[in-house]
């Protein structure tokens, strides 16, 4: 059974079902049963962790909605209360730890930083990286305001050739999220990225360190980042031909950073409590953006050459099966692929 809810959460949902209007000191008193202390005590905890209150004599108390703040007391609230209750997890301890900075250089240093200091698995949730990088050592663009950046610090007890699939199983958790809380269909290409109308709205980038004494996995972090809204001046000059954003309309979304990172955790975590059940390569399966193209195949090292053959399809190893021009049916577990447009 899941603890009594903090005071500072109770404020919090009341104000939160006001939708930003005001709410008198004695209405919130008389029915959450506080006293006026109680009261000012709670919002004074709530603005340190980062949630605008405005107070205003004989009007009460109401949430600014201008800003879309991260916050930590939020995201566990709805994750501990909407989610663990259901399986029977008592305590956030039980499930992870919840770090929301609102600047990191990458969110995947930091939690392979923490990976030294704790076997707890945990999340990272920042509003801006100055040093995001993705795969092969490229920077992932990370501008203030305008995305969602977050890194799952993992412990699963699967071998090696599993990281894979949990890369996949990021994607899936991501795009299930998008569409509960957009009402868009986005796409997965093969192996870990995400596109909608075209154009690519997420990157995720997993990195796995394995014992020296037997190759086994020690950790695994799974770092995701969203574009949610355009940049002011643009994305640069070598992404902006393929990078998109999730709400293209450049209207800002009530608090959907807390909402859409909530979503993600709740969904990877299912799949990740369940990591021995490949159930959801279906899903990955059917969101799939590749399967019937024609693609170039760019095989990792500096000597490799590529190859090109239509998408066969993807296995149950998460590998993207592919007939190349000589006839040969390959299953791929690492390297690149883009689409060759006639």
């Amino acid at each position: 059974m899941a603890k009594e809810k903090k005071t500072k959460d109770r404020v919090l949902e009341l104000l939160e079902s006001r939708n930003g209007t005001f709410v008198s000191g004695q209405e919130i008193a008389d029915t959450l049963y506080i006293t006026r202390a109680g009261i000012w005590k709670a919002v004074k905890s709530l603005r340190e962790n980062g949630i605008e209150i405005e107070a205003v004599s004989n009007r009460g108390y109401r949430l600014v909605r201008e800003k879309d703040i991260l916050s930590k007391e939020y995201i566990e609230n709805a994750i501990l209360y909407d989610v663990c209750k259901d399986d029977g997890i008592r305590d956030m301890d039980d499930m992870l730890t919840v770090i929301v900075k609102e600047e990191v250089e990458s969110t995947n240093d930091l939690a392979k930083q923490l990976s030294a200091s704790t076997e707890q698995d945990m999340v990272i949730v920042s509003d801006y990286q100055t040093n995001g990088h993705g795969r092969r050592g490229r920077v992932f663009f990370s501008p203030k305001g305008t995305g969602l950046y977050m890194s799952f610090l993992i412990h699963p007890k699967v071998e090696i050739s599993k990281a894979t699939m949990i890369t996949c199983m990021g994607a899936v958790a991501v795009c299930k999220a998008i569409e509960q809380m957009a009402a868009v269909n986005p796409t997965i290409k093969w192996v870990n990225d995400i596109f909608l109308d075209n154009r690519k709205i997420c990157g995720i980038l997993t990195e796995g360190h394995t014992s020296m004494e037997d190759g086994s996995l020690e950790y695994v972090v799974v770092g995701i980042g969203i574009n949610l809204y355009y940049p002011r001046d643009g994305f640069p000059d070598e992404i902006k031909k393929i990078a998109g954003v999730l709400f293209p309309d450049g209207q800002n979304r009530e608090n959907i950073k807390n909402g859409l990172c909530c979503k993600i955790i709740q969904e990877f975590m299912k799949l990740y409590r369940n990591i021995d059940n490949n159930d959801f390569i279906e899903d990955y399966r059917s969101r799939s953006n590749l399967i019937g193209n024609y693609v170039k195949i760019i095989h990792p090292g500096k000597n490799a050459a590529n190859e090109y053959g239509k998408v066969l399809g993807i296995d149950d190893e998460c590998h993207l099966v592919v007939e190349t021009d000589d006839g040969e049916v390959k299953a791929l577990s690492t390297g690149e692929v883009s689409v060759v447009k006639y």
